[in-house]
């Protein structure tokens, strides 16, 4: 043991170089400590004791579990002697060098402990000094101006365009706003997340976050393609990133939140495996007992082969297609492509993802990835996963999915648990949900929860689907307290087994902590019901009926959205929350039940036309007052709309005030006959109250009485009718005035047939009026780009009769307020706010000017969803006519051809001339319209736009091609004034996309490059270039130049040592982003590289080949970059 303690220490000290001239500075003074600071492994370490406290943070040290704690301003850092982990609020950073004790003192690393407590740290390596300089933390010591963090902050790719268009983020906000003045999104690199703290978060620039302001709800976000991460880099396909949420105090107090989890987007991808099935086939305890099955891709062109990968079901959740890429060849089953249908069975040796056999009594979770035959050109692809599957046990496990908070009645009622049935439910009795105090569930197995009475858990019957179910209010805990408000909980739900032994019986594991409390929350709907009520092959067939929520003073309106089936399981209401306004039906608070049938153009939220055949379920979402947060329904029973019968239902079906008798007369009824009348004997036209039509039915309609409704023959035509004298309502009462009636009309079947039931008139009720008829036919089209009201061209069919009209007025109306938009509103319309309009007796077709106005008098515009409604001005102060509103219509920009995008240019040479620089660009992905793209050099002082490059005649001409394109300048290029590019002088490029005259006149300008200056002169290069294994982890040391002047940042790249030979300088400068880790001046010459790197030619570090480092000296454009001599050649050893 001896010899072994003394040999550990040697080797300790072997690593440690001796700096007695390295410096630490705190804000200008030198920190002077007892032992020297020391370099281990490129990081300077000082005594633990004498850098916390020089930043003013309380430390602690227990000699049982060698374990420092140190606390400053709400932040907790603990790290343990020779453990590579850290951590910082309970949440784990690796560290490059581990804290350890040298010469009787504990040292630690200066950069990770300062920058954790958030200051900031600048390394000199020419001076060897360290610079820490802290911020002003006085406004912690009074707690009304503390700031707290965001939480649960989550990335989700929702797209494949490859940029940040693909990615949403949303967020829990902090728990007080009242001292913030906004968050902020910051997407970091995941290879950078673990050294990124406050510090560098404080010092991103505006150009590289996006600002979310605070408004009360949880955000949630959805980036846009010109979206940057926090180095400036456009956010791209097959990069991994983490996101981080800063939130900003109005004090300048700022605290950062801690990481998603990690998200890659995919771009271009080789398609999905489906149909993913795993099942218990035999009795080994290993892997042959688990059979593994699915359907192909769909296309297998640029897929090499499968990989099957099963996960342990605790971790399925965040089992992604970054962590399939990075599962070990011995941790998968490779399936090579043979067939549609594809099956294996695991052998003997099969492990999961974490490297663990597969065995009995273990929850899995499986998924297969598509293996790109081109990972350059196609990512891989992750399918769905199967269904939770235990080897060699009875039932298979529950996995609750999640638990929220969804009521307020301060007991079992607020808690919502979800989770997805066992794999095999034949095997299932019931399910038992236990709610177990947070202080208990470490406890908390199968053995206490047979143990337990029925009145400690709720049961549950199976449905043959994933669980969603409230608990009831007697529900009590699993040690008998009423479950109630600010106790925190942990849920667990049990398969019982349907043969009585309770040994068979399976626990899931538990749920994540929850606390009830009065969250201001809406109360839900009950009863959600739908039916299938006609034969458009539309939203008109789709009946929905729902009982109000208990209480709705917390509600302002319901939103009705339609779910395909195949979705339901997963929609929830952060689902519904982000649902477009396009493609739910918005329902007024009436203080009854609800019944309403949707409109023609009704959408399911994947913005689909409802349509016959499509199985969809029914969800009802109570929308907040205020800062009261949503609350969804329980999804309706399963509905798939069809043809009920071969007969057709009238349409179009509109009522008119035409006389003045005051009976049945003054009403005359038109509609259009049904589409196909061979299976109708005739039309009956009822007449309902409104206050009755909404639960007007087909059934209702079959057993009016004879007497009360107005018999029609068909004719072949459409028809229209007035009504006789003695005409009465459905009810029986006498048609009058003063009373508001809807018109239906029954399609009567012939034989055997069904009958069909019309959709209602609009409102109507008689007067003693000369008749005013609406206009028709309304609709609004985008005709120009002007930005304003010229953009909006207006037709409408003039009314049946124009006797009666003196003008019409054209009204522009907010989509929003569409719906509640009616005759008196229109009357009520400033004269400001709608476009007069004179009678022609023929139909009217109109742009409307460019100071029209929508009738809340704001400016029209792009980007605002409107509809069109025309009012039929009466010539005799009797009533106006509203007609019916437009389709709706946003107005938009025309223009179809896009800018390029990562305009790069680079000085590839030093002859002083243009031919020195090549610039690059990325194609548009849509370059439909495109004729040619022109390369323009600005002089950095010279202001240049759309207009400038339109009128220039000095450019670069290249054609239109896909991808990246490069184009080196000829000696003899100019600038755009005309001017020769010479040494000396700065210049940006633009490139302009030049649209084809056939398809558009507007072309499209890019952003420009970094500035270039043309010179003869490099920058310095880096040296001393060291690469060695340490662990499973490549490690490169270089020396920065003691003139840092002009440097951009460093590249580290590998380099086969095969082909090092033949690598140059130009090939060093075209190395993208993902083959090469960048270093800026301020850091250290200290990179790692890891097997998920890359090389220099974008391709997989690969465990065993031999690989020689360069670092490429990267200007800022006002000299030449130069290529570093190279390393030895370092066997890569991962």
């Amino acid at each position: 043991m001896i010899a072994f303690a003394l040999l550990f220490t040697f080797a300790i000290q072997a690593q440690v170089q001796a700096a007695p001239q390295i410096s630490v500075y705190i804000n200008g003074s030198r920190l002077v400590t007892d032992q020297p600071p020391m370099m281990i492994k490129g990081r300077t370490m000082l005594p633990l004791r004498a850098i916390f406290e020089a930043l003013d943070a309380r430390v602690g040290w227990n000699q049982r579990t060698k374990t420092v704690t140190a606390t400053k301003a709400g932040t907790t850092v603990v790290l343990k002697i020779g453990s590579r982990v850290a951590t910082i609020n309970d949440s784990n950073v690796n560290l490059d060098v581990p804290a350890q004790t040298i010469r009787g003192r504990t040292m630690v690393p200066v950069r990770f402990v300062s920058e954790a407590m958030g200051e900031q740290v600048l390394w000199n390596s020419r001076t060897q000094t360290v610079t820490i300089n802290t911020t002003d933390r006085d406004w912690d010591d009074d707690p009304s101006d503390q700031v707290y963090q965001a939480t649960n902050v989550n990335a989700k790719v929702t797209g494949q365009a490859g940029n940040g268009s693909d990615l949403t983020v949303s967020f829990s906000r902090a728990s007080q706003e009242s001292n913030i003045d906004h968050y902020r999104i910051l997407v970091v690199k995941a290879s950078d997340s673990s050294s990124f703290t406050l510090a560098r978060a404080r010092l991103v620039s505006d150009n590289n976050y996006t600002v979310v302001d605070t408004y009360g709800r949880n955000p949630s976000i959805s980036l846009n393609s010109w979206t940057r991460d926090v180095n400036g880099d456009v956010l791209r396909a097959n990069q991994s990133y983490v996101v981080y949420v800063l939130t900003a105090g109005k004090r300048s107090q700022d605290v950062l939140s801690r990481p998603s989890q990690t998200v890659t987007l995919t771009g271009d991808s080789a398609y999905a495996a489906t149909n993913v099935q795993a099942r218990d086939v035999a009795d080994y305890g290993d892997g042959r007992d688990m059979s593994v099955s699915f359907s192909r891709a769909s296309d297998e062109s640029n897929i090499a082969n499968y990989r099957v990968m099963v996960v342990k079901s605790k971790d399925a959740h965040r089992f992604d297609l970054n962590a399939a890429n990075a599962v070990s060849s011995s941790n998968y089953t490779t399936v090579y492509k043979s067939g549609s249908t594809l099956s294996t069975t695991l052998s003997s040796s099969s492990r999961d993802t974490s490297g663990d056999r597969i065995r009995n009594g273990v929850p899995y979770t499986v998924f297969v990835l598509s293996v790109s035959n081109n990972v350059n050109r196609h990512s891989n692809q992750l399918s769905a996963s199967t269904a939770t599957i235990t080897l060699g046990t009875t039932v298979g496990a529950p996995v609750i999915t999640s638990v929220a908070d969804v009521s307020n009645y301060g007991d079992g009622r607020d808690l919502q648990v979800a989770f997805s049935r066992s794999s095999d439910e034949s095997k299932v009795s019931h399910y038992r949900i236990f709610v177990v105090p947070n202080r208990d569930y470490s406890r908390f197995d199968l053995a206490e929860a047979n143990k337990l009475s029925s009145s400690r858990y709720y049961q549950v019957s199976k449905t043959g689907y994933n669980i969603t179910t409230t608990l009831s209010s007697s529900l009590t805990d699993v040690n008998g307290s009423y479950i109630r408000n600010n106790e925190t909980y942990r849920v667990f739900v049990m398969a019982v087994s349907n043969d009585g032994y309770s040994s068979n019986n399976v626990l899931s594991g538990a749920s994540s902590s929850i606390t009830l409390s009065h969250n201001s929350i809406a109360n839900a709907v009950t009863n959600v019901q739908v039916s299938d009520v006609s034969d458009y092959n539309d939203g008109r067939d789709m009946r929905i009926t729902f009982n109000k929520a208990s209480d709705e003073s917390l509600i302002d309106h319901y939103r009705v959205m339609v779910v395909k089936t195949s979705n339901a399981d997963r929609f929830n209401v952060s689902d519904a929350n982000n649902v477009s306004s396009s493609y739910y039906t918005k329902v007024n608070k009436t203080g009854r039940d609800l019944s309403l049938t949707l409109s023609s153009s009704a959408r399911d939220v994947d913005g689909s036309y409802i349509r016959n055949g499509v199985s969809y379920r029914v969800f009802v979402l109570s929308v907040g007052r205020g800062s009261y947060s949503n609350a969804l329904s329980y999804a309706s029973s399963t509905i798939t709309l069809s043809s009920n019968s071969g007969v057709y239902a009238a349409t179009n079906v509109q009522a008119y005030d035409i006389n003045d008798y005051g009976d049945g007369r003054d009403m005359r009824v038109t509609f259009n006959r049904a589409a196909d009348e061979s299976n109708i004997s005739h039309y009956r036209v009822m007449v309902v109250k409104s206050s009755d039509a909404g639960r007007f039915t087909v059934g209702d309609a079959n057993n009016v009485s004879s007497y009360n409704y107005t018999y029609v023959s068909r004719n072949g035509s459409n028809q229209s009718v007035t009504l006789s004298s003695g005409a009465r309502d459905v009810d029986g009462s006498q048609i009058r005035n003063g009373v508001s009636y809807r018109v239906f009309v029954l399609s009567v079947g012939s034989g055997s047939y069904s009958n069909t039931l019309s959709s209602s008139s609009n409102t109507i009720t008689l007067s003693n009026n000369s008749t005013v008829y609406p206009a028709t036919n309304v609709m609004a089209s985008d005709v120009n780009d002007y930005n304003d009201g010229r953009d909006l061209r207006v037709s409408f069919n003039r009314a049946v009769d124009e006797s009666n009209i003196s003008h019409y007025r054209i009204m522009v109306v907010k989509s929003v307020d569409a719906s509640r938009f009616d005759l008196y509103r229109a009357n009520n319309v400033s004269s400001n706010n709608y476009t007069y309009v004179s009678k022609t007796g023929r139909n009217i077709d109109q742009i409307l000017s460019s100071s029209a106005r929508d009738v809340d008098g704001a400016a029209i515009r792009n980007g605002v969803s409107y509809k069109v409604f025309v009012l039929s001005v009466s010539n005799n102060n009797n009533a106006n006519m509203l007609s019916g509103p437009s389709a709706e219509i946003m107005l938009t920009s025309n223009s179809s051809v896009s800018a390029v995008s990562n305009v790069t240019a680079n000085v590839t040479g030093n002859s002083g001339t243009a031919r020195d620089i090549e610039v690059s660009f990325t194609a548009p992905s849509n370059d439909y319209g495109v004729l040619e793209y022109r390369v323009m050099a600005v002089r950095s002082d010279q202001s240049f736009g759309l207009a400038d490059a339109n009128n220039t005649s000095y450019y670069t001409y290249t054609a239109k091609q896909s991808g990246t394109i490069r184009l080196p300048l000829p000696e003899n290029a100019r600038d755009v004034r005309g001017e020769a590019i010479t040494s000396g002088s700065a210049y940006r490029f633009y490139v302009l996309t030049v649209a084809d005259s056939r398809v558009s006149s507007a072309n499209a300008l890019s952003d420009p490059s970094r500035e270039v200056v043309l010179s003869a002169q490099y920058v310095s290069p880096a040296t001393n270039v060291v690469a060695e294994m340490n662990g499973s982890d490549m490690r490169v040391y270089f020396s920065k130049p003691t003139n840092e002047r002009g440097v951009a940042y460093y590249a580290v790249m590998a380099v086969p040592s095969n082909r090092a030979g033949s690598f140059t300088l130009e090939q060093a400068n075209w190395a993208g982003t993902n083959s090469s880790k960048a270093i800026s001046p301020s850091e250290e010459g200290m990179v790692t590289l890891n097997s998920y790197d890359k090389d220099a030619y974008g391709n997989q570090l690969v465990n065993g080949d031999t690989y020689t480092i360069y670092v490429l000296t990267v200007s800022d454009g006002r000299a030449v970059n130069v290529l570093s001599a190279p390393s030895q050649g370092v066997v890569a050893q991962f």
